[in-house]
């Protein structure tokens, strides 16, 4: 895509959607967000198919930096935004930002997955992925090709987790949830029915995550399995239906248009 184009979508969304500020082209071609003192742009890791040789999905992770230059975590970035405005504002952004570099600055056609902060949840009320819905509806892109991951679940009732599961697929989004050990996944299983399981490789002997995927498998839900950091850890999730972790990939800036080649082959 042409720099005038982009720049026209970018004019179109801060007509649109103003409580989404500093958007603007960066010097390495890719979008990037402007929050406060920071830039927001984006990393993309790959999730594959457990032999390693398909992309099926794509994950983005914010990366910033300060004015200075200086690297600046995102974790630190969201944890030092103390008012909840602000943190639905930055939260909104990142989500933005990565959306445009994938599917309009790459023009990658793979799906996107998409961390949403626990607080945000907290701080949206009611109606969550309305606000993200009418953004992909400016940009044409479809709710489908778009999942969201909801991270530390442990901090909502199963009451509260089945309406934000709801909402997202109500605006016609994928969910994923992160399970936190054998039982709490095959509860997570039974009991809000997600898109997507995603089992850490790191909270699991090799033994244990084998013996965890192969009895979920079949149960109607997709397993993933992140953190995958050696070759025992994939030899484990072999019966999984995403991979992703170091083994395979780390993120990159780029990633998103590997993912491209790979669907031109």
């Amino acid at each position: 895509m042409s720099s005038a184009a982009l720049n026209r979508i970018l004019a179109e969304i801060r007509r649109a959607a103003p409580a989404i500020s500093g958007l603007q082209v960066g010097d390495g071609g890719q979008v990037v967000g402007r929050h406060y003192g920071a830039n927001i742009s984006t990393s993309f890791q790959p999730w594959r198919t457990p032999d390693g040789e398909r992309v099926m999905a794509v994950e983005a992770y914010a990366r910033s930096d300060s004015k200075h230059g200086e690297d600046l975590s995102p974790w630190r970035l969201f944890a030092d935004t103390a008012v909840d405005n602000d943190l639905v504002n930055l939260d909104r952004l990142c989500r933005t930002v990565h959306t445009l570099n994938h599917f309009t600055v790459a023009d990658a056609k793979r799906p996107l997955v998409l961390n949403v902060d626990a607080r945000l949840l907290r701080s949206v009320p009611a109606r969550h992925g309305e606000f993200f819905g009418r953004v992909l509806a400016l940009l044409g892109v479809s709710p489908a090709k778009i999942v969201i991951e909801i991270r530390t679940i442990h901090q909502f009732d199963l009451t509260r987790l089945r309406q934000i599961v709801a909402n997202y697929r109500k605006h016609g989004f994928a969910v994923a949830v992160n399970a936190e050990g054998a039982i709490h996944a095959r509860s997570l299983t039974q009991l809000l029915a997600p898109d997507i399981l995603m089992l850490d490789a790191l909270g699991f002997s090799p033994d244990q995550l084998h013996r965890l995927v192969v009895a979920l498998d079949g149960g109607g839900v997709k397993i993933a399995a992140k953190r995958i950091e050696t070759a025992e850890q994939a030899e484990a999730v072999r019966a999984a239906d995403w991979v992703q972790g170091h083994h395979f990939d780390h993120p990159s800036a780029t990633l998103a248009d590997e993912a491209i080649a790979e669907e031109a082959r």
